[in-house]
């Protein structure tokens, strides 16, 4: 490996002890979503911050629930975007120990939230002060959101508060297994309410079924899932999906339901709208209800809202941070393989925000340690993260 003066000097700064040890104190912040809220592990983040010289400001999304934004550098310099979140899913159940103490074994930290993604957290902040100290004019930035494994309050409050800027790239330190992943697929949830009227089961020509008519509607999900699993495949994110994920419908079972509500998980390919989606799907329903047959059709009526969205992205593979991020983690012995990610993240909203180049690099893997009991991360790929993104702050200055 051959790095320039400044390259080693700030690589030198790197420390995988205080990496593995700021990673665990993050876990012991716990933050499961839902159920808790993220405060511990904010003011553990905001510890680390005040330690490295990093400008701490916090902001308050929903009571015990912050988001924290923190800084080294000019104001007015270039700056580089870190994206990062604290909260957790549930640990549940399956733990070999306590999932909030973390231990470490065979060379990897175990416990909830190791791989999604406070170890990602960890590593960037080990190199935003390893780049602040060689490079003091480059401003490096990390929004750290609440709620990204919900219903993303936080990062939709964050961009709510600021106005469009220019930056450098943003990287969302997400577990990618090393790989950089240069797009992702979108997420949204569906609400669609089918209102009909009651009635005494022994006469349900009375009443006007809203099971019946959400039934039709779960026909016209799967419909259009099928279209898309047959049409054109992106190389990267594959296609958008269909999921209905829940039904609620009905009181008694000698009662014509009155309500029914269907959750669906809309799954998106970046530049979708899941208002448009949603409209469509709505638009088609009523029409279908119209020809249906059913009984009362004409008092039934259907209505939705997007009670979640989380935008794709795509960041081409002749940018800067795509060709740099690459060539970094090849020096550092990693593939550097250029992949697409079908989960979601929300990289997307900066992405629209800011109109910033983005990409995910972060230790771990999304599929095979996350969410999942003994979550776990290589310490080796603490390290090599934080090196990566080093390297990659560097090189983008000296680009820019």
């Amino acid at each position: 490996m051959t790095f320039s003066p400044r390259e080693r000097a700030a690589l030198d700064l790197l420390d995988v002890d205080a990496i593995t040890a700021d990673t665990c104190d993050l876990i012991r912040g716990r933050g499961e979503n839902p159920g808790e809220t993220e405060r511990d592990t904010v003011l553990r983040l905001a510890a680390i911050c005040a330690r490295i010289g990093a400008e701490v400001t916090l902001q308050e999304v929903e009571p015990g629930r912050e988001n924290l934004r923190a800084a080294l550098g000019p104001a007015d310099g270039p700056a580089i975007l870190f994206l990062g979140h604290s909260d957790v899913v549930p640990a549940g159940e399956g733990w070999s120990g306590d999932p909030f103490e973390p231990r470490i074994a065979g060379g990897r930290i175990i416990g909830r939230g190791t791989t999604d993604m406070k170890g990602g957290l960890a590593a960037l902040l080990a190199a935003m002060a390893a780049v602040s100290a060689v490079a003091p004019d480059l401003r490096l930035e990390l929004l750290c959101t609440v709620d990204e494994e919900d219903r993303a309050l936080g990062v939709l409050a964050a961009l709510a508060a600021e106005m469009p800027r220019e930056y450098l790239a943003c990287i969302v330190a997400e577990p990618t297994d090393l790989d950089v992943v240069i797009g992702c697929r979108g997420a949204s949830n569906l609400v669609v309410e089918v209102t009909g009227a009651s009635a005494h089961a022994g006469r349900p020509e009375d009443g006007a079924s809203s099971i019946y008519a959400a039934a039709r509607i779960v026909e016209l999900v799967r419909d259009r899932h099928a279209i898309l699993a047959a049409g054109e495949r992106d190389r990267l994110l594959g296609t958008g999906t269909w999921n209905v994920g829940t039904i609620e419908g009905g009181s008694g079972t000698s009662m014509v339901p009155r309500v029914t509500t269907l959750t669906l998980d809309r799954r998106t390919m970046p530049g979708e709208d899941p208002e448009t989606i949603l409209a469509e799907l709505l638009g088609a329903a009523r029409i279908d209800l119209a020809e249906s047959g059913i009984a009362n059709a004409e008092r039934i009526s259907i209505e939705g809202t997007v009670d979640m969205e989380m935008p794709g992205f795509r960041t081409e593979t002749d940018s800067p941070v795509v060709q740099i991020a690459s060539q970094a983690l090849r020096e550092l012995g990693a593939s550097g393989t250029q992949t697409g990610w079908t989960a979601a993240c929300e990289g997307g909203f900066v992405a629209r925000h800011h109109g910033t180049p983005t990409i995910i690099l972060g230790p771990g893997d999304i599929t095979g340690q996350a969410h999942q009991p003994d979550e776990n991360v290589e310490i080796s790929q603490l390290e090599t993260a934080a090196q990566a993104y080093v390297l990659i702050a560097l090189r983008l200055a000296r680009a820019a």
